[in-house]
């Protein structure tokens, strides 16, 4: 091979690395790995041209005069290109425009040096060229260079390992009113206890923050920034704040809440009889029941986790004033309340059952709707309270003994161990009354989009901030009188 063709070999693999080397790192790598890919492209393409130009000169000298303006448009519209796709920072990652603009930064490069190559002022220019990159790759840099913390950030959520994000957290990180010493405990309930973490991605970047986009399952997508120190470790996580404040907001709410049930404010006289009946897995589970007539309809009372029947004790004798029987029973997925026992979750541990889940109380559910239709001879309005609410929805789809369901607040809460309820409310024929606190509701509203709502199948939303789960029935509880007029209005329909 002769010289010239060698030579213009590597000018063109020269040209090729350096139009690549901005794409085929990734992002996880630090800023400076691209430079140098770029300059494994760039020295030998500057040597190839320069030898180029000696071998040349000859031939070019009696032309270089009447180039030369043409050379310095040459070197401006170079150094336009690379300003041009220096702003390459603002949009989006991984777009079209970003990428167009990182393809016209490097040929602006390319231009700039072969002005400079035919008005054989390569030295000098090169060392312009340099002067223009020191000011425009860190820029064009910048939304990539804490792309490392944001995607171990990311790796945290979806392995659920807090050990991938400690290494870049700050000694300083702490989330107000916490203590320092909370930082670690915080971030690892963070990261394991949220819903799935569809994608984390920056948005835009300067120097010491950027702002991230997270998409969450059930929780949706929110915007929020990520502090950083000189060193590059986090300082802040204005989401996590956001999740504490959150918290603390709702806390201060339930302390100004009805805590539990009144029922020594019933003004009326009431039954109440303590029975027990066998579980399909033969487990005895233990409940309340509240008779008015045999021949009235009967209501199955399901209380939410870490409850027991407790929690409808003074709604249980308010339905019996409406001309409903009600039975409600302790599932083995709950625990003591209000200094009230789970008796039937007691005798579970007793039992040697461990590891206890929510859709463990499924049998439980289905043994009391059984019991119930076999001792009145009639169907059953299944009420549930929270993951209990979709177990009745789970159950009154494929189950001939449900007359229909009242579920407060239901959600997706089991994982792939049962199907969403946005499958399951299509397919259930009874009637239903589903509602939640009045933050929950677009969440519930996106599950029923599939249904046709009327009165006999609908969702009720409060005007009040509402409560999750049946507590917003509670005696004295804010909002409790709306719940109880759409509830009634809703009983009377299905009554007959």
């Amino acid at each position: 091979m002769k010289k010239p063709h060698l030579l213009k070999l590597m000018i063109v693999l020269g040209i090729i690395v350096m139009l690549v080397s901005f794409a085929i790192v990734p992002d996880e790598y630090p800023w400076y790995y691209e430079v140098l890919l770029f300059n494994v492209g760039l020295w030998p393409w500057l040597l190839a041209m320069k030898e180029l130009k000696k071998m040349n000169s000859q031939l070019n000298s009696k032309l270089k005069m009447r180039k030369t303006d043409k050379n310095n448009w040459l070197n401006l519209t170079g150094a336009l290109l690379i300003l041009i796709g220096a702003t390459s920072i603002f949009p989006e990652n991984d777009t079209w425009l970003h990428t167009a603009l990182q393809i016209t930064f490097v040929a602006g490069c390319l231009v700039y040096l072969l002005g400079a190559q035919k008005a054989n002022k390569i030295k000098n220019s090169t060392l312009g060229l340099a002067f223009i990159l020191s000011f425009t790759i860190p820029t064009h840099l910048t939304a990539q260079e804490y792309s490392q913390q944001v995607k171990a950030f990311e790796e945290s959520f979806n392995q659920k390992d807090v050990t991938i994000i400690k290494a870049f957290l700050s000694d300083s990180l702490k989330f107000p009113p916490l203590t320092i010493q909370n930082t670690l405990p915080v971030i690892t309930n963070i990261v394991t206890k949220l819903p799935e973490l569809k994608s984390l991605q920056i948005q835009n970047s300067e120097k010491g923050k950027v702002s991230v986009r997270y998409d969450f399952e059930q929780l949706g997508m929110s915007e929020s920034a990520i502090n950083f120190d000189a060193n590059g470790r986090i300082t802040r996580i204005e989401f996590v704040e956001h999740l504490i404040q959150q918290q603390i907001e709702k806390q201060q709410k339930m302390q100004a809440s009805v805590q539990a049930p009144q029922p020594e404010k019933i003004a009326f006289d009431y039954s109440k009889k303590p029975i027990e009946f066998a579980s399909k897995d033969g487990l005895t589970i233990s409940a309340d029941l509240y008779e008015i007539d045999p021949t009235k309809p009967i209501v199955l009372l399901c209380h939410q986790a870490r409850y027991n029947k407790y929690e409808y004790a003074d709604i249980a004798p308010r339905l019996n004033k409406m001309g409903f029987n009600a039975l409600a029973i302790d599932q083995r997925s709950g625990g003591t309340f209000a200094n009230e026992p789970n008796e039937t979750y007691n005798r579970a541990i007793e039992n040697g059952i461990k590891e206890i889940e929510y859709t463990d109380a499924i049998q439980d559910i289905e043994s009391a709707i059984n019991f119930l239709a076999d001792k009145y001879q009639q169907k059953i309005i299944v009420w549930g309270s929270s993951y209990s609410s979709s177990l009745a929805l789970h159950i009154a789809e494929k189950n001939e003994h449900v007359k229909a369901v009242i579920s407060f607040s239901p959600g997706d809460y089991f994982g792939e161990k049962l199907p969403s309820l946005k499958t399951v409310f299509p397919k259930i024929e009874q009637a239903f009354f589903v509602t939640s606190s009045k933050e929950e509701a677009n969440e519930l509203k996106e599950l029923l989009t599939d249904v046709k709502q009327n009165s006999k199948q609908l969702q009720f939303i409060p005007d009040s901030d509402g409560f999750h789960g049946s507590k917003a029935l509670w005696i004295d509880q804010k909002g409790e009188d709306e719940y109880w007029t759409a509830i009634t209005s809703f009983l009377n329909t299905i009554k007959q």
